[in-house]
């Protein structure tokens, strides 16, 4: 479970680092895990829960970032007063039992929210590969050479370099296919042990665990392979301090506790406080509740039931804390909550041909605790965190493609280029005309166009989770005078596909309808 945890924390805490000029990086990236993994280890209805830092709230910090760079304020000073509204919503919304109305949130919108989350990684990915080649143009030793005595001369006369030369003055010519080496092999080696993970090769036991560890696998090999054999080119990596601290206190701009003063002509700031509270409770919400319900499922077998209403408060304080100290906002992450239930069932003895199942599980705090833990003690790591961004930007694309896996709007959007005939047996293809399919599919596929372009532009883009709760409401009043209830349930249903090995076997990805 440590393995599985700590591959996406520096994943985006380094990448949070880059995008937030390293007023959070990867070290507050880690101890958010610990300290919000040990309360929550120890106080939680649900122990069973992994609380991580999460794709969907990496966009929103993101986000927050530049509108609060853009108003010239302070990001951490409103993050912290949005942390104390997120707690004041959380014990609000217990008291009104707000924990009902996650029954509008339905396939549809998070088969949306799914893709939105992955276009963003996909993009952003590429995004980084592109500047890499623009600012290390692939050129031959005359290039560069006349590249730096221009520079130089320009620099020696007192004129100014263009925008263009800029870039280029210290390029370097071997930086973008290293770069791009990196990226694509770090993402093929993941992706190709989480195809193994579902294969017939080597036994289960093995096939699963290097399926399940493959993103720190592929980190750590091509790490160790640059590191060895191609030491020399430049390369971007994650800027972390020798010694534990903050990832650059001169970036930060407070001390242990983020500072709550503000200027009377910023007093404004805390309604914008409330906004941003507003927007990300919408995802924390969302991510907790959804998870809390799927470790629920009777197929799960757990014992233990969920706490619903104490885990979100408790979600909420936690938010608070790591805003308090400055820390990125922790919530549950399905996808490995998903795993660690997994890796505590013990199957059932059960004759050959028949389908496996759970026995029942060691429903315990101490995993939870001790691997919340390690993190923070993998804080200490110094300069051994130094991983070239390439490897996490090839992370970012691998989990851009697996939070696809399993999402039915994906599977609906191949359908438009196959003929009927060669449809699969699913309830949509047998239930619903293939006409109307498609008008869902293209329903679904606006709503997509319109929050990614809410999220592309830096003044829109904090409101993409209040575009997502409109889509909610699409779905529950307007999609139902198109479509019939029967042609929904079918379309907007979960899937009741067998699973002839058990749900043991099944892709975590496939099984959380959530984005990593």
């Amino acid at each position: 479970m440590f393995c599985a945890s700590f591959a996406p924390a520096i994943t985006f805490g380094g990448l949070l680092g880059k995008y937030t000029n390293e007023k959070i990086g990867i070290l507050e990236t880690l101890m958010a895990q610990c300290i919000c993994g040990v309360l929550w280890g120890i106080f939680a209805v649900q122990p069973l829960m992994i609380m991580s830092a999460t794709g969907p709230v990496l966009v929103f910090e993101v986000s927050l970032y530049a509108f609060c760079t853009n108003l010239n304020i302070d990001f951490l000073t409103v993050r912290l007063y949005a942390g104390l509204w997120v707690l004041v919503i959380s014990i609000i919304t217990v008291a009104v039992d707000g924990s009902r109305m996650l029954r509008y949130v339905t396939r549809f919108t998070e088969d949306i929210f799914a893709s939105l989350i992955s276009v963003i990684f996909i993009a952003e990915s590429l995004r980084f590969l592109y500047q890499t080649f623009i600012h290390n143009p692939v050129a031959n030793f005359e290039f560069y050479r006349h590249i730096r005595q221009k520079c130089e001369l320009n620099a020696f006369n007192g004129e100014r370099n263009d925008s263009q030369m800029l870039s280029i003055c210290n390029g370097e010519p071997n930086t973008a296919l290293l770069t791009t080496f990196i990226m694509i092999s770090t993402f093929a080696l993941a992706y190709g042990l989480r195809l193994l993970r579902q294969s017939y090769y080597l036994g289960r036991t093995l096939r699963r665990a290097l399926g399940d560890f493959g993103v720190l696998i592929a980190i750590a090999v091509v790490a160790s392979v640059v590191h060895l054999l191609v030491p020399d080119p430049y390369l971007q990596r994650l800027e972390v301090p020798d010694h534990f601290s903050f990832t650059n206190i001169e970036a930060r701009q407070h001390g242990l506790f983020v500072s709550a003063y503000l200027p009377l002509n910023q007093l404004w700031v805390i309604i914008v406080a409330i906004v941003a509270a507003l927007l990300v409770f919408i995802l924390l919400f969302v991510e907790t509740e959804i998870t809390e319900l799927l470790l629920s499922r009777k197929d799960r077998c757990l014992v233990k039931g969920s706490g619903l209403h104490w885990d979100l408060l408790l979600m909420g304080a936690c938010t608070l804390l790591c805003s308090i100290f400055g820390l990125p906002w922790m919530c549950a992450a399905a996808v490995q909550s998903l795993a660690h239930c997994s890796s505590l069932s013990v199957p059932k003895k059960t004759a050959p041909g028949e389908r496996r199942g759970v026995d029942y599980v060691l429903e315990q705090r101490v995993t939870t605790i001790g691997v919340s833990l390690l993190m923070g003690l993998f804080a200490f790591g110094g300069s051994y965190l130094r991983l070239p961004l390439a490897s996490l930007f090839g992370v970012f694309l691998y989990l851009g493609v697996m939070n696809l896996t399993g999402v039915q709007f994906i599977q609906r959007i191949i359908l438009f280029f196959i003929p009927g005939k060669y449809f699969p047996d699913t309830p949509y293809t047998e239930s619903v005309d293939i006409r109307r399919m498609h008008l869902y599919t293209a329903i679904q596929i606006i709503c997509l166009i319109i929050i990614y372009a809410v999220k592309y532009f830096k003044r829109t883009a904090l409101a993409f989770p209040f575009i997502l709760m409109l889509f909610i409401l699409l779905r529950q009043f307007f999609l139902k005078k198109i479509f019939t209830e029967k042609e929904l349930k079918a379309l907007d249903g979960d899937d009741e596909t067998n699973n002839e090995n058990g749900w043991l076997e099944k892709d975590f990805f496939e099984d959380a309808p959530l984005p990593v």
